[in-house]
This record gives structure tokens, C-alpha cells and sequence, in this order.
């Protein structure tokens, strides 16, 4: 991570003007410090380091760099000198290289602020770098701490994580994920119109069943016969219709001298029968939905929003593949919904009819503490 300091200062020690170490003025107290009035006279009570974090512009900052000078309230124990001005500082700038490229990057470790985040000295970061997150609980860059009088200057990209489409073992898409985390304090973060600002999207919820299916009827045809019998059918079958066969069973007939002329003839007919056993179809399952989209966010840069489509919805069928559906009966199942669309950068996902909702889209900024400058629809997605 390549990061420049630059420091107003330090002052009285032989480097910056004023550089003498000895003799210091209070004129050259007042033009170094009271930068917003260099007139006039300025009094020691005006020169104690100022500790109250409420303070948006102190004349004398706290900072590492300015622990010996006495600090308002004064005490007996601190007397105020203009020595305790060696060495001194007035604001505290870093620069990021432009080349940087950071994961969930975390502002408040940064080192080389010597230990003044939380110090009422104004401060300037200025991020050039990508800063990007595929963790939609963490943001792509953070502060964890209060700071105070800090400007993030933003001219590089930030971009959030989008969120996960919903399943069918949890419907819902989930959140997307922030850009920028700030934990409190007193923060400016001034957009430049190079600078992105950019939540994930959220998760498109999982696509709802299709309508329920209704059981049809099924059946089988079995031939029964008889000779001289009543057709019957077994139990739990219905005789749907009859017709008569050859014949089944012959007499002989004799005549004549010594009843030598004899021939045959039919005294029964086979009697057929069709015997329908009807019974209930399968019931057709339900067709499920698919699943969300992912939202967009750098786990999802450039790769489709769109939900997967839902089964097919299914007709009746028999269980046993002797029996025949009856045509037209009961009702095929609907086709399952398509999962919802995951949102772009900082909108949210997609509902469906499912019992879930889409993911919400990530914000911009979440945190307190802080104000925007330079916003509009380029450079910040989500919220702030």
C-alpha cells in the first residue's frame, strides 16, 4: 500500500518557515495557527491545545505531534511556553497511490496517521485506489473508531458485495452490501467526479410455486366370458358393455330308421364382458420456482442479474402403467416462477410471490458522523 504524508509543519524547529527555534512571536504564532483571522493581536489563552473533539477548526490542534503544548482547560501543571511550539503542526494530509487495490480496506489502521484520527487536528485522506468487498457484512473500506475533522477525498472506487439470491431452503435474497463504513465522529467525505461510491445490490428472492394440480382418473379394461352363465364382474370393477362370442357348447340330434341321421347344433353362445376398474391418478407435484439472482457488486461485476427459470409445471399420470388416464380429467400443476432479478448497484433485488422478499440494496455510506459533498447518481449507488 503506497501512502504519502504530508504534514503543515512542523514549525519552530529549523525546517518549515517559521523555522527559528528561539525569539518565536506571537505574530508568527498567530499567522502559523489562526489561519482564518492573521490580524490583530492573539493571546496565549488562544494558543492552548485545543482537546475538545467538538471543535471543527481548531487555532492549536491536538496531535501526537503537539502533545507538549498545554492544552485547554490549562492546569498547574502544564504551564503554557511559546517553546512548546517546536515542532508543532497544523494539519495532517495522506495521499493514496492510485495503483493501490485493497479488500475491505480498514482507514482506521492506518500507521502513518500517528495515532491522530481521534485527535481534533483536520486531517485530509485522499483515496485514489480501488477499495472493494465480496463480504456483504463487511464494507469495501472502513473506519472503526470515532474520528474527528477527517475529509476522505474520494477520486478512486469503492465498490460494495452484491447480495445472494434466495433458495428454495431460504427464500429471501439477502442485503447488499455498503461501500464506506464510518463508526461515528466528525467525518467529510467529498466525492470528486472521478470518485464511486457504489453498494451491492441485492438478491432476488426465489421464484414462487406454481398452482397446485388436481388428481384425474385412471383406468382398466379386463374381458370376462361365460357359457350359459351371468357376466360378473370382480368387486370394485363396473361392467361397461357386453357382446356374445361363438358358440360354447353343442347337442346332437339322431333321426330317422335306426336313428341313423344325426348332426350337431348350438345350444349356448359365449357371453363377453368389458370390466373397467377405475381408480384416482397421482397427484401431479407441485412445480417449484428457481432461484434468485445475485445482486451486483464485485463478487457479481459484469455477470447476469437474471433468476433461474422454474420447473415445469406437470400433468396427472398413472401409477401403473396397465391403467390409461382418463382424456380430460383432473388438472395439470402450474409452471414455478421464475426467481426475482438480483438488483444493480444499490438497488434491491427483485420479490416474487414466494413467502421471502428481494435482498434491500447495499448503502453507499452506512455509519454516522458524517456528511457527503459532490453526490449524484454517477457517483454514489445506494444510499448514504
Amino acid at each position: 500500500m503506497a501512502l504519502t504524508v504530508t504534514k503543515t509543519g512542523p514549525f519552530f524547529n529549523g525546517t518549515n518557515a517559521p523555522s527559528n527555534t528561539t525569539n518565536m512571536k506571537f505574530s508568527q504564532l498567530r499567522d502559523t495557527f489562526r489561519l482564518n483571522n492573521t490580524s490583530g493581536a492573539i493571546s496565549a489563552s488562544e494558543l492552548l491545545r485545543d482537546v475538545d473533539t467538538n471543535s471543527a477548526d481548531p487555532i492549536v490542534p491536538d496531535a501526537t505531534e503537539n502533545v507538549a503544548i498545554a492544552s485547554n482547560p490549562i492546569n498547574t501543571a502544564s504551564n503554557w511556553k511559546v517553546s512548546q511550539f517546536q515542532g508543532a503542526i497544523k494539519f495532517f494530509d495522506i495521499e493514496q497511490d492510485a495503483s493501490d487495490n485493497n479488500a475491505n480496506f480498514n482507514i482506521s489502521a492506518i500507521t502513518q496517521f500517528n495515532n491522530n484520527l481521534g485527535k481534533t487536528i483536520k486531517k485530509k485522506l485522499i483515496l485514489r485506489g480501488t477499495h472493494t468487498s465480496t463480504n456483504t457484512a463487511d464494507a469495501a473500506a472502513k473506519i472503526l473508531t470515532d474520528v474527528f475533522n477527517l475529509t476522505l477525498e474520494i477520486h478512486g472506487v469503492f465498490y460494495g458485495a452484491g447480495g445472494v439470491g434466495g433458495t428454495s431452503s431460504s427464500l429471501s435474497g439477502t442485503n447488499g452490501g455498503a461501500a464506506l463504513s464510518i463508526n461515528g465522529g466528525r467525518v467529510t467525505v467529498d466525492i470528486k467526479s472521478s470518485g464511486r461510491l457504489w453498494g451491492g445490490g441485492g438478491g432476488g428472492e426465489f421464484g414462487g410455486d406454481g398452482s397446485a394440480g388436481a388428481k384425474g382418473s385412471c383406468f382398466r379394461d379386463n374381458t370376462i366370458s361365460t357359457c350359459g352363465g351371468t357376466l360378473s364382474c370382480p368387486p370394485g370393477q363396473v361392467l361397461t358393455n357386453t357382446w356374445t362370442g361363438g358358440c360354447c357348447e353343442l347337442a346332437r340330434y339322431c333321426a330317422g330308421p335306426w336313428q341313423s341321421f344325426c348332426h350337431n347344433y348350438c345350444v349356448r353362445n359365449t357371453s363377453f364382458g368389458n370390466c373397467r376398474e377405475t381408480v384416482d391418478s397421482l397427484l401431479p407435484p407441485l412445480a417449484t420456482g428457481g432461484n434468485g439472482g445475485a445482486g451486483r457488486g464485485f463478487n457479481n461485476f459484469t455477470g447476469s442479474l437474471l433468476g433461474s427459470s422454474g420447473a415445469n409445471g406437470v400433468c396427472p399420470s398413472c401409477a401403473d402403467s396397465s391403467f390409461t388416464l382418463v382424456a380430460g380429467s383432473g388438472t395439470c400443476s402450474g409452471d414455478g416462477q421464475d426467481g426475482g432479478t438480483g438488483g444493480e448497484w444499490g438497488l434491491n433485488g427483485t420479490s416474487t410471490t414466494a413467502a421471502g422478499s428481494g435482498g434491500i440494496g447495499g448503502k453507499a455510506i452506512i455509519g454516522t458522523g458524517y456528511t457527503v459533498l459532490g453526490n449524484n447518481s454517477n457517483t454514489v449507488r445506494g444510499g448514504i
